[in-house]
């Protein structure tokens, strides 16, 4: 039996990323990308005006004042997308729409809010308007030739939003694993039947299903399977063929009918660990097959979702590219007084809230191996050490922040 630490050392020695693949930008949404990402062209590309208004030169209004105004013409309307290329003559001005390109000799905009304008064609000015006003500037934002992106950033919908004013249509990312799903037990049946004797609803495989489909992978297969060695080595086969991570869920202990290691074995899978001092979720499997990661996580729902996000989410998030893969991690004082286990580390369902500027933490009820309801309410594990001595209230702990979207998180 290995540590929580030792089995995180492990698991992260043996996956690494994905191969690349080009995609269209529309779709890169969620991928990390694989490439730095360097400007074709300056941002923007031409000075152009923030506003709307009347461009000039600001020399010429260098001696306006009231009651001695400068008269400029208006030449007429630059509009944006305009591709005439114009010029402003000496006592003229045009008429300029918000991103419409500065004419040669203007250096300056008046916005249309503040313009004073005689009859159709004139612009009085007033006071000296400095040079510079309401202009962006070519390049300002991004220079030709400088790097924008980064390598392993992850997509979002703002840096789409960048590669398409950098005129991008397609972007190297690294592809996401192909993640195969198998749920072991006679006992098991999927929601909306009746139960019979003996009979309960397989939870595990929607929770990691779903799990995997808030990290942006979609499960290539997902399968239950009887306690029946034939049938589970059947199973297991398919799934090594396409999948670059198998995860099982139940059989990896030492029942009778625990058959999951036993046929990994006999399908060429090399046993990396089993077991870690923990609870819950002692009896986890790791092993490898080729470059295909699988793992073999308890049965208990509450035992899936503590492995899921402490083993398996990071080795996939890695294998997606991502530089930081694992839950996030704070410390906060712990608001009850626990009592830790001996010899196991304790992941404990948890809750943070704010009191003034410091982040406390709750454990939650119902903190069994077979419980989720509190999870619902969870947006954190409390990690406990082992120890002979209660973790006091008010004591600060390891939190592990689950993402976005768990609990109140």
């Amino acid at each position: 039996m290995i540590s929580f630490e030792q089995a995180q050392v492990l698991i992260e020695k043996n996956s690494s990323c994905s191969k690349k693949r080009i995609i269209k930008i529309q779709d890169a949404l969620g991928f990390v990308l694989a490439e730095n990402i360097f400007a074709p062209i300056n941002l923007p590309v031409g000075d152009n005006s923030a506003m709307d208004g009347y461009c000039l030169c600001s020399r010429e209004t260098r001696n306006a004042q009231a009651g001695k105004p400068v008269i400029l013409k208006i030449r007429g309307d630059i509009k944006a997308g305009d591709t005439r290329n114009r010029a402003l003559k000496t006592e003229e001005t045009y008429r300029i729409m918000t991103g419409a390109f500065i004419p040669r000799g203007a250096d300056t905009v008046i916005p249309k809010e503040t313009a004073m304008v005689r009859g159709n064609n004139c612009l009085v000015i007033d006071r000296f308007i400095p040079a510079g006003n309401h202009i962006r500037y070519q390049g300002e934002e991004v220079r030709k030739g400088g790097r924008v992106l980064a390598k392993g950033f992850l997509m979002h919908p703002a840096t789409i939003g960048i590669l398409a004013m950098l005129g991008k249509d397609k972007v190297a990312v690294f592809d996401k694993p192909k993640v195969s799903l198998i749920t072991t037990g006679n006992e098991l049946v999927r929601p909306g039947v009746a139960l019979r004797p003996g009979q309960i609803y397989d939870s595990n495989s929607l929770m990691i299903q779903s799990a995997l489909e808030s990290a942006g992978i979609h499960p290539l297969k997902a399968c239950r399977v009887k306690d029946n060695a034939k049938l589970l080595k059947k199973a297991i086969g398919m799934a090594l063929k396409e999948s670059d991570a198998l995860i099982l869920m139940g059989g990896v202990s030492v029942g009778k009918y625990d058959y999951v290691k036993d046929v990994l074995k006999e399908t060429g899978v090399k046993t990396v660990f089993w077991k870690v001092n923990q609870k819950p979720g002692k009896p986890l499997y790791f092993g490898k097959r080729g470059e295909t990661l699988i793992f073999g996580l308890p049965g208990n729902p509450a035992s899936v979702f503590t492995c899921f996000y402490e083993y398996v989410f990071p080795a996939l998030r890695r294998m997606s590219g991502f530089r930081h893969p694992y839950l996030h991690r704070e410390v906060a004082e712990i608001r009850s007084e626990v009592k830790p286990d001996h010899q196991k580390i304790v992941f404990l369902k948890a809750k943070t809230t704010m009191a003034g500027n410091k982040k406390k933490v709750m454990p939650l009820g119902r903190q069994g191996s077979h419980m989720i309801s509190s999870l619902q309410k969870a947006n954190c594990f409390v990690l406990i050490p082992p120890s002979s001595r209660p973790v006091k209230k008010g004591q600060r702990v390891r939190i592990d922040l689950l993402p976005a979207g768990n609990g109140t998180l």
